[in-house]
């Protein structure tokens, strides 16, 4: 459609490069006058326009009778948001260096939490130190600034799953800790619980724990032994009595329908409660089939509507908070119709996380990561399930089979003039 017949109210899609125009997105609804403005003098002879979701009419094409003029110059706030965009593909590489370094502390974390588990009980006093370390460097870190970013990892650098269940249950719970008020010394034993939780099923046969299909009762009774066994070597290497009842009690819930033990609510400590909703939510994330598993924005949901009675109700609702309505891993589709996965979620703004954007003009390796924190105009609409995407969209966001967190304490948004 010529773009001489345009106007506010009108839904377009330019076919440029993302950094040859001064707007956040390629496709938008023309806003005002002055957005108007500023897509004109730009020199387009043509833009496409869509139908469905304009507000408007374009202009008749007897307004296009006119001779051809120069386009009007870029006005100076417009070069201003140009050069701003390319600011932000600067932040966009400071985001990804957070990643990056993410990343690298997830894998260290990883190869500590595989060698000291390994090494557990031929060597518990080495295996517990460099737990000790590795929950002091994490508890450091996270009190140290105050936004926490949460990142979605690869999931190709992962490793092996009763590792990094044990890692992300961890973090998550230290997270959720620091957020409800714990002081140092409470997320320290939180963390050292935490990454120990699953330490019994070290007693369970894999034919047990790497199943497919649904369990037998034999089975389920077997498994459920694992918060038995788990006890008893927590005592036995030493742990602290308050990082044995996580071990102990992460699957007692608050209805008193949990086990090994039907605990009523008010028995089960507050730090095995944290523990309890992110092992589960881990869990459904994770599950032993990938295939099974349900995405981080429908196990939030789940645990929500379905199986609210078995979880401290207010630590629920701050864990729901933290990881935002769209936990990192969500595929979603943002207000101008752009696709994207949520990346990263900021626990001190959760409604404002980093999304991946699917922008077919800029390479899959240069990635747009937009902090929706800079720009209250685009927001979330809703959620979509990976299966649903187009395959080209699908490739370029590549969801995550196995969805594994980290956090980094370098907050890397402009801190305020004080």
């Amino acid at each position: 459609m010529p773009s001489a017949r345009l106007r506010p109210g009108i839904y377009i899609r330019l076919e440029l490069d993302w950094l040859d125009h001064p707007f956040s997105f390629n496709r938008f609804k023309i806003r005002d006058q002055n957005q108007l403005d500023t897509l004109l003098s730009l020199g387009l002879q043509d833009v496409i326009y869509v139908p469905e979701k304009s507000d408007v009419e374009p202009l008749p094409p007897e307004n296009h009778s006119t001779p051809a003029t120069m386009p009007p110059p870029m006005p100076e706030a417009d070069l201003q948001a140009l050069a701003e965009k390319k600011q932000r593909m600067a932040r966009v590489g400071k985001e990804r260096e957070a990643i990056q370094r993410c990343e690298k502390k997830f894998v260290g974390a990883i190869h500590t939490v595989k060698s000291l588990m390994r090494n557990l009980l031929s060597r518990p006093e080495e295996s517990l130190r460099a737990a000790d370390i590795l929950i002091g460097e994490m508890v450091d870190s996270m009190l140290a600034d105050h936004n926490i970013a949460v990142h979605l990892m690869n999931d190709k650098i992962a490793g092996e799953d009763v590792y990094y269940h044990s890692l992300n249950v961890a973090v998550l719970a230290m997270m959720l800790g620091r957020e409800s008020g714990l002081p140092a010394g409470q997320i320290s034993l939180l963390g050292m619980g935490a990454l120990f939780h699953d330490v019994g099923k070290s007693r369970i046969p894999d034919t047990v724990l790497l199943k497919m299909e649904p369990l037998n009762h034999a089975e389920r009774t077997l498994l459920q032994l694992h918060c038995h066994m788990g006890e008893e070597i927590a005592a036995q290497i030493g742990l602290a009595p308050e990082a044995i009842a996580i071990i102990a009690q992460h699957h007692e819930t608050m209805n008193g329908k949990g086990y090994p033990r039907g605990l009523p609510g008010k028995e089960i400590s507050h730090l095995a409660r944290i523990v309890a909703i992110v092992n589960a939510y881990d869990n459904h994330c994770n599950r032993v089939n990938p295939d099974d598993s349900i995405t981080p924005h429908e196990a939030r949901a789940f645990m929500f509507s379905h199986e609210r009675a078995r979880y401290d109700n207010d630590l629920l609702k701050l864990f729901i908070k933290c990881m935002g309505v769209y936990p990192p891993g969500s595929i979603v589709r943002l207000s101008n119709d752009a696709f994207g996965m949520v990346v990263s979620v900021n626990a001190k703004q959760a409604l404002r996380p980093s999304v991946l954007v699917y922008e077919p003009t800029v390479p899959k390796e240069e990635a747009i990561i937009y902090d929706l924190a800079d720009d209250p105009d685009i927001k979330i609409v809703e959620y979509i399930r990976p299966n649903l995407l187009l395959r080209e969209i699908y490739d370029y966001l590549s969801p995550r089979k196995r969805v594994t967190y980290y956090f980094d304490g370098h907050d890397t948004r402009p801190k305020p003039k004080h």
